[in-house]
């Protein structure tokens, strides 16, 4: 009787290498998607502020920070009052291709947009009402997941003369709504 050829792979160890070659396919894909980094998105966005730090404005952190892939938006609310100046500044990692920042008023008008091909964003204008300002954050292109960091400055006097101080953060720390559909 002649003895089995032993060179040839066998069913059992074929499964196998495929298992191993599946495995590591998902893991190479799964370790991309983690390239965010929070701490670099942060950092960028103060950054970023200095200039404005040095113009006068009063920059806060906000409680909008997070991770998004590339088409998502997270909408967010801002109190503004009439006659003060603001400041939206957007950081991101390296990530994040290309970062969108549209404000709108309380009726769904475009106040002001950042849509520049960067992965900063940001936008200044003066309230021109007082209530609330609609800021949309929107990835439009990342690498995978991107984190992002958003700084909200404030600068002048309310009219009536009251001086305004954003030194406590009061006010610009409301509940992001979920994540939403980019604006059009």
């Amino acid at each position: 009787m002649a003895k089995p050829n032993t060179s040839l792979p066998t069913y059992k160890s074929m499964k196998n290498s495929i298992k191993h070659l599946i495995t590591g396919a998902l893991l190479i894909a799964s370790t991309a998607a983690l390239k965010a980094d929070p701490r670099e998105a942060e950092d960028v966005a103060y950054r970023m502020a200095t200039s404005y730090v040095a113009k006068g404005f009063s920059m806060a952190p906000t409680d909008h920070s997070g991770v998004l892939g590339g088409g998502q938006a997270i909408r967010f609310l801002i109190p503004v009052t009439k006659g003060l100046d603001y400041v939206f500044l957007a950081g991101a990692d390296q990530s994040a291709l290309d970062v969108d920042v549209y404000v709108y008023d309380e009726v769904g008008n475009l106040i002001l947009d950042d849509r520049r091909s960067t992965r900063l964003a940001g936008v200044q204008f003066r309230a021109s009402y007082n209530g609330t300002a609609m800021v949309y954050l929107h990835m439009a292109r990342a690498d995978g997941l991107a984190s992002y960091y958003v700084l909200v400055g404030r600068r002048g006097a309310a009219k009536g003369g009251s001086s305004t101080s954003v030194s406590d953060g009061a006010g610009l720390n409301p509940a992001p709504d979920a994540a939403v559909a980019p604006p059009k």
